[in-house]
């Protein structure tokens, strides 16, 4: 067998080439993919992996916690009696992790990773709400329903999702207009009550049981001129 003998200095060469690449792939911008406009500027994007933006997010519950990669929110009791004790009221009483994701623009692209955990859904929950209570939609064993601004209403979607999996997730939204993207399935509703209000807001609501988790992966947020 012939032996082969590379230059140390073309090793090095190659080393640093591999180390420039792997530096700028590392960097890159998440790609912009929509079915409604053609391009948008990204104005926020989070892999958390440092502390909470609270600019971006307003936790409504108190138990959320950064760790290995994700934003993971817990209910801050575990029962009713053990809430309103605490609380001293009958209402709001964190049952279930609650959170809002903040400073939406009036145009945008939003890709996420999310999931819920619990046992069984239940009426109402989990949600997301597009808007704060505006453009509600309700995620079931089947799918998810959707209620827009002005009580409008749209039977249930079939997805390929359920609680304890990945919700990767592309919501698009303009006045009048919103594109639904779960797990590779879209649907497009357009209506005069597609309307966020003036309320610039996700609004997250998870199961309200002991064993319930909402849990992020990761945001990207794009502008749309």
């Amino acid at each position: 067998m012939k032996n082969l003998m590379v230059p140390v200095g073309a090793v090095l060469c190659a080393s640093l080439i591999c180390h420039c690449t792997s530096t700028v792939n590392a960097s890159d911008p998440p790609s912009f993919k929509s079915h409604l406009f053609e391009k948008g500027t990204l104005v926020y994007s989070d892999d958390f992996d440092g502390k909470l933006d609270r600019e971006q997010w307003g936790p409504r519950t108190k138990t959320w916690v950064v760790k290995d990669g994700m934003l993971i929110g817990l209910p801050d009791f575990k029962n009713v009696e053990e809430a309103e004790k605490a609380l001293g009221r009958n209402h709001h009483l964190g049952l279930g992790p609650v959170i809002r994701l903040n400073n939406l623009p009036r145009k945008f692209v939003c890709h996420m990773r999310f999931k819920f955990e619990g046992e069984a859904y239940k009426p109402a929950r989990p949600k997301l709400d597009i808007g704060h209570h505006i453009n509600s939609l309700v995620f079931t064993k089947d799918g998810y329903s959707l209620k827009l601004s002005g009580d409008k209403k749209f039977g249930i979607t079939k997805t390929d999702s359920a609680l304890g999996q990945w919700v990767d997730m592309i919501i698009e939204f303009e006045e009048g207009t919103l594109s639904i993207e779960i797990n590779g399935r879209q649907k497009l509703f357009r209506h005069n009550q597609v309307s966020m209000m003036s309320r610039d807001e996700f609004t997250f609501k998870a199961l309200e049981s002991p064993n319930s988790r909402l849990m992020f992966d990761y945001v990207r947020l794009w502008k749309v001129d």
